[in-house]
């Protein structure tokens, strides 16, 4: 319950009422049953705003303060705690918690206690009764510490200083319609406005250009040079062009020796025309001769295509590269696409989502589909406007779209949603501030970072959206 800065000074028959009436208003579950004979005493109370754990252990409670939705720690607030041996105002100690000193708990019996907790511009009053119970012969004593525990009703007991080690957090569900969605299989592609690969036009041995070949993930600029093709010439070709040398040669000289006899005529014999013919003839023999000879010996140098990153390479010196095999692969990191393949027909919208094999989240923009099957299947390519650092060529995703239908379900973090072994899906509902409990659930995908509870949970609760799968490891 919330008061106002009043509530700070209250009367006594206000703090019997109030202890009285504990938890009016603010029902968040019933209090869990024991748990075990170690755990050592402790009350929780909980608001809107907070809930509050106190642990009392070697004559001091220690108090644990989290926010009611979300479980996150609150450690810049104060605390006043009206005791049955008068009020006191809790101190900090190490790991985000509070504590008082608690003489009045030796004694067993319940001791109702008040909590003001001021936070910022928010004041609370939570009440609450811990309750310390007798001595028994052969009963076990609460240990140094509480350790977490399965219940045998399934439920699983888990200390407010563990919660906090486990980085246990949760989330209010609510109903709401959402867009139904299909998955389909995709993989990361290059965009083919920025990429391009290196072939070799001729076959030829492979050699390093100046300053070696580029390792892979350098950055390169269009018209860099990246390798080095040294023309193959087999045998047969090698007779060929060595017998149209001849003949070249030949033709050469003939047209050299009647060029040079139409020089030593005498005047008015011979006509301009026909000297500047003979001249015109053996240039062109002589350049056809030279073309020949060239070709015999000139490399081919690799050029990149495009600026961008060395994404594969696949030459070393002295390998032979056939005509038209890819030798070097050259990607943008920044403007990569999805391929996903549809094997039904789905409304495509202009957006999409994926998520990579580690878990993260991509969003995607749709940038076209193809008008012929592929394996059965249509592929649709998506743009990926924002960057993802670590992704690469190839790598599977798994591909969200909307189908333009809605249903009504719970939105959950996928990381809500954990796989039990025996098949089922299971999230975990906080209902009391140190309990939490299974409840298997029906999920469908609803994006890349969210699924939809068809079933099996109920709105208003809180779910655990980090830790769970750590705390379904409590045995």
């Amino acid at each position: 319950m919330k008061v106002g800065a009043f509530g700070l000074s209250l009367p006594l028959w206000l703090v019997v009422g109030l202890a009285a009436s504990a938890h009016e208003g603010h029902d968040h579950g019933a209090p869990p049953p024991p748990v075990s004979a170690s755990i050592a005493p402790r009350f929780e109370s909980s608001s809107d705003a907070f809930e509050l754990v106190g642990v009392f252990r070697d004559g001091k409670l220690t108090l644990h303060l989290d926010r009611f939705i979300g479980n996150h720690p609150v450690t810049d607030a104060e605390i006043e705690i009206e005791t049955p041996a008068g009020p006191q105002k809790a101190r900090p100690v190490a790991g985000g918690s509070f504590q008082i000193d608690a003489p009045f708990a030796v004694s067993p019996g319940s001791h109702e206690l008040i909590a003001t907790v001021t936070s910022g511009g928010e004041i609370d009053v939570l009440t609450a009764a811990l309750v310390i119970p007798p001595d028994e012969p052969g009963k076990a004593k609460p240990g140094a510490s509480d350790l977490a525990q399965r219940m045998p009703d399934g439920a699983v007991f888990v200390p407010k200083a563990t919660q906090r080690i486990l980085g246990l957090a949760n989330l209010k569900v609510e109903r709401a319609p959402h867009p139904h969605v299909t998955t389909l299989p995709g993989r990361i592609v290059p965009d083919p406005n920025a990429s391009g690969v290196v072939q070799a036009s001729v076959a030829g041995r492979v050699s390093a250009p100046p300053g070696g070949f580029r390792r892979l993930g350098t950055r390169v600029r269009a018209g860099d040079i990246l390798a080095i093709v040294q023309p193959a010439i087999s045998t047969a070709d090698l007779v060929s062009q060595a017998q149209q040398i001849r003949e070249l040669e030949q033709q050469v000289a003939l047209v050299s020796r009647r060029l040079e006899r139409y020089r030593q005529v005498t005047a008015g014999t011979v006509t301009r025309a026909q000297v500047e013919d003979a001249e015109l003839e053996l240039a062109g023999l002589q350049a056809r001769r030279q073309a020949v000879e060239r070709i015999q010996r000139e490399p081919e140098p690799l050029l990149a295509p495009v600026d961008g990153v060395l994404a594969a390479a696949n030459v070393v010196a002295g390998q032979m590269a056939d005509p038209n095999a890819i030798l070097f692969q050259i990607v943008d990191p920044d403007r990569l696409w999805v391929e996903a393949l549809s094997y039904a027909g789905v409304t495509v919208g202009d957006r999409g989502s994926a998520v990579l094999p580690d878990g993260r989240a991509l969003n995607l923009a749709f940038e076209g589909a193809g008008l012929s099957d592929r394996n059965q299947a249509v592929p649709l390519h998506f743009s990926i406007p924002v960057r993802e650092a670590g992704l690469r060529l190839g790598q599977l995703v798994t591909v969200t779209m909307a189908t333009g239908r809605h249903q009504d379900g719970i939105a959950v973090p996928r990381a809500s949603v954990i796989r039990a072994a025996n098949g089922t899906m299971l999230v975990y509902e906080q209902s009391n501030p140190e309990r939490f409990v299974p409840r298997e659930v029906r999920v469908e995908p609803l994006d890349a970072e969210r699924l939809i509870v068809l079933s099996g949970l109920e709105p208003g609760k809180r779910i655990v959206t980090t830790g769970a799968e750590l705390l379904h490891q409590v045995r």
